[in-house]
């Protein structure tokens, strides 16, 4: 549910910057670096170190994620052999966040390297309550447009309000 949620905000998002030519997984990337640089205290320094191992750690786990999205969309058969290389790809990831753990806090002190795993949390969890409110406000001005799926409880508006005559109306509640 969260990654499809994910997914839906980042495709927004993707799809308004394609419009005027800006590149939103890049604009997003900036804001969340700046967060978390802001969020965890770093100094210009300590940010100087720290933010190229989190854009390699970043990018292991895009490579790793669009392994997995190709597995999934591209099995067909042998589900065993399937769900084992997903097993693999997940153990995969889990050693690139402990590897991005230690460097994060060799680069920067333990407790920072903590607060940078906060504030990404933090981060994602705002863009995903962000993208949330954002589609809700569409399907609302969608709604209001008159672009309405459905009229309302058995009514329609040619018949001034009266139940709907279809027989379907009730067996369907999409119509």
């Amino acid at each position: 549910m969260l990654a499809l949620l994910m997914a839906v905000v980042t495709f927004s998002a993707y799809a308004d910057g394609k419009k005027d030519g800006r590149n939103p997984f890049q604009e997003i990337a900036k804001r969340q670096e700046k967060a978390i640089i802001d969020e965890a205290l770093l100094s210009e320094k300590q940010a100087e170190a720290f933010m190229p191992i989190y854009r390699e750690y970043k990018m292991s786990l895009f490579q790793l994620g669009r392994q997995k999205y190709e597995l999934k969309k591209n099995s067909r058969e042998n589900f065993g052999a399937v769900l084992s290389q997903l097993a693999d790809i997940e153990k995969k990831e889990a050693e690139v966040k402990k590897n991005f753990y230690e460097k994060g806090a060799n680069a920067i002190t333990a407790e920072k390297m903590f607060r940078v795993i906060r504030a990404e949390d933090r981060f994602h969890h705002n863009m995903l309550k962000n993208g949330m409110r954002q589609q809700q406000n569409r399907n609302k001005n969608w709604n209001r447009n008159g672009n309405q799926h459905r009229k309302g409880p058995g009514k329609d508006k040619k018949q001034g309000g009266a139940k709907a005559s279809s027989p379907d109306s009730k067996a369907c509640p999409s119509r």
